[in-house]
């Protein structure tokens, strides 16, 4: 599958676990939840003790399983690891069968339990990059906080990831093949997660207009802008498809602003305009995954992990309590790739992935929030430890 000739020899209909749609998992929410017990939130928070150097000195763990000698580490968050984050073989265990589910089952999970009000800042920052080092063991150059910006009265255009507004299915583009969500906190109304797996949308697009996978598997013109410095920005663009096969696997790699579809970030004024056949392509995929896509109800402390090669994810628009952080939205993310497990991009798509987890973890932006606000967008570049190119409609 990985290289064919021509549009005829696609398959008719993709199977497997990925292949889903709501239907499976709407009765039964507990098939992609991992629930975290009394005792598991004790691991995690003697972890969380033990990297910032405050345990006191125990002859064993307290769930019985470790040593616990190296008191104040003094490490950046970066560092936060099996090895300065320790969690029972159970824990870890469970921990290491999300990278199953995500790139060889159903492409998504979630972990419920936490409280993210027990924590501090910094302590969540802590608590996230160390869950997520079970999980996958590359992660990228830097923690993203997201929630809506549009009352912070910054003196630049805000991104859509930094709106209320409802955003469209995508991926996050030429980054990790697993996307992890943190929520710190929900707002008072709106902002549900859908998830829509590109093989559905595939075979769903196959029996009612096979047309549009022949487009998305075109060359596409791309653009994207990049940082290489302080205040410094160039336009990168790429010719490649939105859809191909790999290793028996059907990827995609999609937002509509790097496609020049979205009218509030248009292309450079020379860029070449999309076709009309190529906006209807666009809005048949939107429209197949709005047919086949779960509906994800977050609450505060879910973590949750998509296969960012497989699995398309949209968002609701939200309305934030204008007092009440904690009825605010607001999530961590981070993403990761796993080097046993994870998936190979598909060459045809012609990702570029070497600016994602590039740095070592003492140069990893790992910080919390107000530590990222205090860096101006013009300075988030790789010398801050912070991914320089936008990736996300």
């Amino acid at each position: 599958m990985d290289s064919f000739t021509s549009f005829s020899e696609w398959p008719r209909e993709i199977t497997g676990d990925l292949a889903w749609t709501s239907a499976d998992f709407e009765p039964n929410t507990i098939a992609f939840t991992d629930h975290l017990s009394s005792q598991d939130i004790t691991e995690l928070n003697f972890a969380v003790t033990h990297f910032q150097g405050k345990s006191q000195v125990f002859l064993r763990h307290p769930t019985s399983f470790t040593n616990a000698s190296l008191i104040g580490l003094g490490l950046a968050c970066g560092h936060a690891d099996p090895t300065t984050f320790p969690l029972s073989q159970g824990l870890a265990n469970r921990l290491r069968k999300v990278t199953d589910h995500v790139y060889n089952g159903r492409g998504f999970h979630r972990i419920r339990g936490i409280n993210p009000s027990a924590y501090t800042d910094e302590e969540r920052v802590i608590l996230y990059a160390g869950i997520t080092s079970y999980v996958a063991d590359q992660r990228a150059r830097n923690i993203d906080h997201i929630r809506d910006r549009s009352g912070a009265q910054l003196s630049r255009k805000l991104s859509p990831l930094e709106l209320a507004k409802p955003m469209t299915f995508h991926t996050d583009i030429d980054v990790g093949d697993m996307v992890s969500l943190f929520v710190q906190s929900i707002p008072l109304e709106g902002g549900d997660q859908y998830l829509a797996p590109i093989a559905s949308i595939y075979n769903d697009l196959m029996k009612r207009d096979p047309e549009v996978l022949r487009i998305l598997a075109e060359n596409w013109y791309w653009e994207r802008v990049h940082r290489p410095g302080p205040d410094q920005t160039v336009i990168r663009n790429f010719n490649r498809p939105v859809l191909g096969f790999h290793n028996n696997q059907l990827q995609i790699n999609m937002a509509v602003t790097f496609l020049g579809a979205n009218p509030a970030i248009p292309f450079s004024p020379d860029a070449p305009q999309l076709t009309p056949e190529r906006i209807t392509a666009l809005n048949r995929v939107q429209e197949a995954a709005t047919r086949v896509n779960l509906r994800i109800v977050p609450q505060a402390g879910d973590l949750l992990f998509i296969n960012n090669f497989a699995v398309l994810h949209a968002r609701s628009g939200f309305v934030d309590s204008p007092d009440d952080v904690w009825n605010q939205r607001y999530i961590m993310r981070l993403w990761l790739h796993d080097s046993h497990k994870g998936w190979e991009s598909a060459p045809v798509l012609q990702r570029k992935l070497d600016e994602t987890f590039d740095l070592s973890p003492a140069e990893k932006a790992y910080w919390t929030k107000d530590e990222m606000d205090k860096v101006a967008p013009g300075m988030r570049i790789k010398q801050m430890g912070i991914s320089s190119s936008p990736d996300h409609d």
